[in-house]
This record gives C-alpha cells, structure tokens and sequence, in this order.
C-alpha cells in the first residue's frame, strides 16, 4: 500500500478521478460510486491562514489553498498520472486510521533532514 497526498485543480482531479472511480449498481437499482484499487478521502480547500476573529465576528477571512486537497491509499501502485500532483505537508490534517507511520516514513525518506534525532524525539 502506497498512502500519498495531492493536490490538483478543480479540473484535474475532475478528469483523474475517473482513472480510479467506479460505479456499480445494487440489486435494487441504486448506483454506487467507489474507488479502485484505492480508498480516497476529499479534504478539499485546505486553510492556508486561519480566519482572524473578534468574538463571533470575523474580522480577516480565511485564505483558502486554489488547489483541492485529496489523500489517497493506494492499494498497489500510484498511476504515472498521479505522482506529479503529490504534496508533502509537514502538518498533516488528516490519516488513513493505522497508516500515519507509513506517510512518516514516506515524508522522511524524501526530507531525511527533517526527522527527528532520538533526543528530540525524548525531550
């Protein structure tokens, strides 16, 4: 399993999403949308600076990312079209549940100057 971050236009991941969607019908009729070969989770406009509140009042709007933010698992390997969209966030907002080591050690092999010593890693 490969666990990456991305980031796209609109439109991109409009037209690459249909490289790993699907739908299927149930018995009843219903249509089904789901992934293949992969779990996704749309995080989509991701806060680059925080809304700045007086009270209930804000006083300076947030300022969202233009690109949508996707994670997905892949369960075997990242499409070629994919692997130009990958992100690397050091603040990490959202995990597929048992994977955060996985996307750690990805980060880290791509950024070995940004892994904690064990010192740091004790204080």
């Amino acid at each position: 399993m490969i666990f990456n971050k991305f980031e796209f236009t609109p439109t991109q991941w409009a037209t690459l999403r249909k490289l790993i969607e699907t739908t299927t019908t149930t018995p009843d009729g219903t249509k089904v949308q789901s992934w293949v070969d992969c779990a996704v989770v749309e995080l989509g406009f991701i806060v680059i600076t925080p809304a700045v509140m007086d009270g209930m009042e804000v006083v300076t709007p947030a300022v969202l990312s233009k690109k949508w933010a996707v994670d997905i698992l892949f369960y075997t390997e990242v499409p070629t079209e994919f692997a130009k969209h990958t992100v690397w966030p050091e603040l990490v907002v959202h995990t597929f549940q048992g994977c955060e080591s996985m996307y750690m050690e990805n980060f880290y092999t791509k950024f070995p100057d940004k892994r904690p010593t064990i010192n740091e890693t004790l204080k």
